[in-house]
């Protein structure tokens, strides 16, 4: 056997694809890999580096590491797994056009300040290149709307709800209708325009008298739609019925159940996971799984059930794109959930428990994970970090 092969390493050096050259055995003789068999798992890889883990029939505590494995492993590293850099390629993309579509939005909300009509050709464009992101690529256009701007807040919330708007009409028996759904859920708070800044961006509780002008904003968006020529039905009740509740308790007609329309509740879904999951002036943003759970469960009775659990598959508690914490220190990046399987999506691990970056950006199945758990999110500017230094990762090893 070559001296290559016969290599050893320390403990710390073991990796995602390492390969054996002697079984590994616990001190009572269990066996835990067989010579040859490449690490796969988080939770292998933690047992493994364990100081009582013993290697061969002399039971030796040096690791018998493949070297010319090592090798390949290091070559593969300059070349990432093709869902990674194919994922960020569409992120890239997805990234162009929601930065056009909030400037479109930014547009069209000046314009309405300055006395002027929604543009609603220019709406209606941003729609359709939305519309056409999501058919080719949702998961990298959902996971942008994890990326919030604090300081532009009322034009990325309403790209963000349409967006999820969106993405929930094409799962459900009105996707003939979801150009109308996303027309109104990218206007739906056109009439903030008219509500005093001092109420919109107020720290605390509103008085009676500000929660009054607030709850005013749904008719003073569709008497501006109105105003513009906009008459379809599917639109107005987005933009009039986007705060009224199953139970009665919205605004501001307080509407109940089926009076309310099915394009205004998805609306309203996509309105509420977004401020929830944003840095407010008066509160910080919830995570992800945390806004999901509470919508599920607290909101439930105000919101249409079915669209919810359909919002909730789609979405799921870990968004593709968002960035998590691992319970081994390790830090990951979401690609792919999964409904029937919500704590165990497939991840892409981007920096071991000391931060430093992890060669070849390897992708795995928590649900293999026997040890490993995801713990929580990452903080990004504005809510929760996606997937921009993972891209800066692919381009470094590329």
């Amino acid at each position: 056997m070559s001296s290559s092969r016969k290599g050893r390493r320390s403990k710390r050096f073991l990796r995602l694809g390492s390969r054996l050259l002697e079984d590994a055995y616990t001190q009572d003789g269990t066996l835990l890999l067989r010579a040859g068999a490449r690490i796969t798992t988080l939770t292998e890889l933690a047992r493994l580096s364990q100081p009582d883990v013993r290697f061969g029939k002399n039971l030796a505590a040096e690791i018998p590491i493949d070297m010319e494995n090592e090798a390949v492993l290091d070559a593969e590293a300059m070349d990432p797994d093709p869902e990674v850099t194919e994922f960020l390629k569409g992120v890239e993309r997805a990234r162009e056009v929601k930065h056009e579509s909030i400037s479109n939005v930014e547009s069209m909300f000046a314009a309405v300040e300055a006395g002027e009509v929604v543009d609603l050709e220019l709406a209606r464009r941003t729609v359709s290149r939305l519309l056409e992101e999501l058919l080719g690529d949702p998961r990298a256009l959902v996971s942008l709307t994890q990326l919030k701007n604090a300081d532009a807040y009322t034009y990325t919330h309403s790209v963000h709800v349409c967006v999820l708007a969106i993405h929930l009409a094409l799962h459900t028996d009105f996707r003939d209708q979801v150009e109308e759904i996303g027309l109104g859920a990218l206007l739906h708070d056109i009439g903030k325009i008219r509500v005093p800044l001092h109420i919109l961006n107020k720290q605390g509780p509103l008085t009676p008298d500000e929660m009054k002008q607030m709850k005013l904003h749904p008719v003073f968006g569709v008497e501006q739609l109105k105003k513009s020529g906009e008459t379809r039905p599917t639109v107005l009740s987005c933009v009039l019925h986007h705060h009224e509740k199953v139970s009665g308790r919205g605004y501001p007609d307080g509407k109940r159940g089926r009076h309310i329309s099915p394009f205004a509740m998805m609306t309203s879904i996509a309105d509420i996971y977004d401020a929830l999951t944003t840095d407010r002036p008066y509160r910080a943003a919830m995570d992800p799984k945390e806004a999901i759970l509470m919508m599920a469960k607290q909101m439930a009775e105000d919101l249409h059930e079915g669209l919810l659990q359909s919002f909730v598959s789609l979405v799921g508690y870990y968004p593709v794109g968002s960035e998590v914490q691992l319970s081994n220190g390790f830090r990951a990046r979401v690609l792919r959930h999964y409904a029937s399987k919500p704590n165990e999506p497939r991840v892409v691990l981007t920096a071991d428990a000391e931060g430093r970056p992890i060669p070849g950006l390897p992708v795995i199945e928590m649900s293999k994970e026997c040890g490993v758990s995801i713990v929580g999110f990452v903080r990004g500017e504005g809510g929760f970090s996606v997937a921009r230094d993972l891209a800066g990762g692919v381009r470094k090893a590329a």
